[in-house]
């Protein structure tokens, strides 16, 4: 019951769960900005945080994520290894055979905080990478791995990064509306 609660609500995921968190996160953000009675008893703002989560949206999704983003109703931030080939878009054979339609149409959104093997993270907006970039990197993947996500996040050189907000991180991100 949270009739009357004051909370905070951050939905996770990784791989396919960190894009149905995103798909949730949208919807339910987007509920909320329209004062939809489903929701009323969810917080203003709800913020997503996602592991190797693949693109999920094109240009018309990012614009009404965006919007929500502007509102404060909505906060994504996405972590993505280098060389993790799933939170790609523009996917190359063979596995575009298994793919309906142009992934190049799909994606990211969000603060990426982009894990590095052996430097500290990158911090941007969006930053969509295609599938052709990540393969260049022998054992792509293996970086898909939680446990590669793991060794990553626990890098020394990343903890300063972690000690700010989700609000810091927007703000060092720069500009959300490109």
């Amino acid at each position: 019951d949270v009739v009357g609660k004051d909370f905070d609500l951050y939905v996770t995921g990784h791989s396919l769960g960190g894009g149905l968190a995103n798909l949730f996160s949208f919807k339910a953000a987007q509920l909320k900005a329209n004062n939809d009675e489903s929701v009323k008893y969810l917080p203003k703002k709800i913020t997503a945080l996602t592991f190797a989560s693949p693109t999920v949206g094109n240009d018309d999704y990012n614009k009404e994520f965006q919007y929500l983003e502007k509102k404060g109703n909505l906060r994504h931030i996405r972590i993505a290894n280098e060389g993790d080939v799933v939170p790609t878009n523009n996917i190359i054979p063979p596995a575009s055979l298994a793919i309906k339609g142009n992934t190049k149409l799909y994606t990211q959104n969000g603060v990426n905080l982009f894990l590095h093997a052996d430097k500290e993270l990158t911090v941007d907006y969006r930053a969509t990478k295609s599938s052709g970039s990540q393969l260049k990197i022998p054992k792509s993947l293996d970086f898909h791995m939680v446990t590669e996500y793991y060794k990553r996040v626990e890098l020394l050189a990343n903890k300063k990064v972690y000690q700010q907000t989700v609000e810091e991180l927007y703000n060092a991100a720069g500009d959300f509306t490109n």
